[in-house]
């Protein structure tokens, strides 16, 4: 039986109101959703939906909430490819709208199977692991020291030790892990459930089943985790891509959830993460020439004895160990909110040490504010989002950005 769902379009931060709701989706939306959307009571047992930073798509059991960004697709697009670095999609959207980027995860998956494919098709990658059999089951190399421990307790067991190639490598179990929660998944085009069932049979033959029983990560945060542990070596380069469709992934589905008769799908993308992300990769590639670090997120102590942790978003450090401490915030600079963006960096840059601190809004007016009685220096700069025409004027932007940091790093 198919149940007709309420669908509500709102942007990022906005309010629609007279939203109907069923009190297990208020529960659920209150628990799982809290930091996305904002309920306050309406007339006459209704609802004032208020959105945060976060856009996407989340589904209850009798309710659609679309939450679209204010950017233009190319800009959000821009910055995922950036921020998860997929740079050979840098320049190709794979949608024509910001509904189709933000509205479902079918499009990821979608060049997700096909990394995949791909993979499969060179050949997935092998390790050798060490097992161990008495000698009258296998063939191997004779382990001297425990057989002869073994001979001083007069027990006469020969005990070898072989290699073994393996495809139970980290990569292919995280991609593993990914297709299986994939799988469970709806989708309008009934064709990516056929493709994912068909990359799932060819994982699960693998090793006469083994996959199947390998230990895989519970949680998303912990698939986040275990993938953003994996280094990309000469090795494993062909995983890149998949590794990266996955990564955004499990990012954007990690509010998922189905508690008991409750039905729940999201595909949400934290807005300020994005932001940050995008900020970060783009530094690291413009300044890596000029031999200038980029640290992502250290943490540090504002007071003594470790405590009062602060988390800058950035270090900026040159071969001389000058540095800059910068802070990326998703909004637009007002006079009216720019003082405790300020407070934040100066205690950051205390911390520090250092005299230098940049706060990087996604838009408004610049300033410079010399802080009194310190040689402390605070500039807080604009990406511009709002004047931007295409995507040479972004890099435009950001290269200018780039040379200003080069320029306050090499000043004596």
């Amino acid at each position: 039986m198919t149940i007709d769902k309420a669908l509500y379009h709102l942007k990022e931060y906005e309010t629609t109101t007279g939203v109907v709701l069923s009190a297990e989706s208020v529960a659920q939306l209150r628990k799982t959703f809290g930091a996305v959307l904002t309920l306050r009571p309406g007339p006459r047992e209704t609802w004032d939906v208020t959105a945060s930073s976060y856009v996407g798509h989340i589904e209850l059991s009798d309710a659609i909430f679309h939450i679209r960004p204010k950017l233009k697709v190319e800009t959000l697009w821009n910055w995922l490819t950036w921020a998860y670095d997929i740079s050979s999609l840098r320049f190709q959207p794979p949608v024509m709208s910001v509904g189709e980027l933000t509205g479902n995860s079918e499009w990821l998956v979608l060049f997700f199977i096909k990394e995949c494919f791909a993979i499969w098709r060179k050949g997935l990658r092998a390790e050798y692991e060490q097992q161990e059999q008495a000698i009258g089951e296998v063939r191997g190399q004779l382990r001297v020291a425990p057989t002869l421990q073994k001979w001083m307790k007069q027990e006469y067991r020969f005990v070898c030790a072989y290699d073994e190639p393996t495809w139970q490598v980290k990569e292919n179990k995280l991609l593993y892990a990914g297709i299986r929660h994939m799988v469970r998944k709806r989708y309008r085009n009934e064709e990516i459930g056929r493709e994912l069932e068909k990359l799932l049979r060819l994982f699960e033959s693998v090793e006469k089943g083994q996959m199947e029983r390998v230990t895989l990560p519970v949680s998303v945060s912990e698939q986040v985790a275990e993938l953003t542990r994996v280094r990309i070596t000469r090795l494993n380069r062909q995983y890149a891509r998949a590794l990266s469709w996955l990564t955004l992934y499990w990012k954007m589905t990690q509010l998922s959830t189905h508690e008991g008769n409750i039905f729940c799908d999201s595909f949400i993308l934290d807005m300020n993460e994005l932001f940050e992300r995008y900020i970060a990769r783009r530094l690291e590639e413009g300044l890596r020439m000029y031999g200038i670090e980029v640290q992502t997120q250290p943490r540090y102590w504002l007071a003594e004895a470790n405590r009062l942790r602060i988390i800058p978003d950035l270090i900026l450090k040159n071969r001389s160990g000058r540095e800059i401490v910068l802070d990326a915030k998703y909004k637009t600079r007002t006079e009216r909110s720019g003082n405790p963006d300020v407070y934040q960096m100066l205690a950051y840059m205390t911390a520090r040490s250092t005299s230098s601190g940049i706060l990087l809004y996604a838009a408004g007016l610049e300033r410079v504010d010399k802080i009194r009685n310190t040689d402390k220096k605070i500039y807080q700069w604009s990406l511009g989002i709002d004047e931007w025409t295409d995507r040479e004027s972004q890099d435009e932007r950001f290269e200018r950005i780039v040379q200003h940091i080069v320029s306050m790093l090499e000043e004596k």
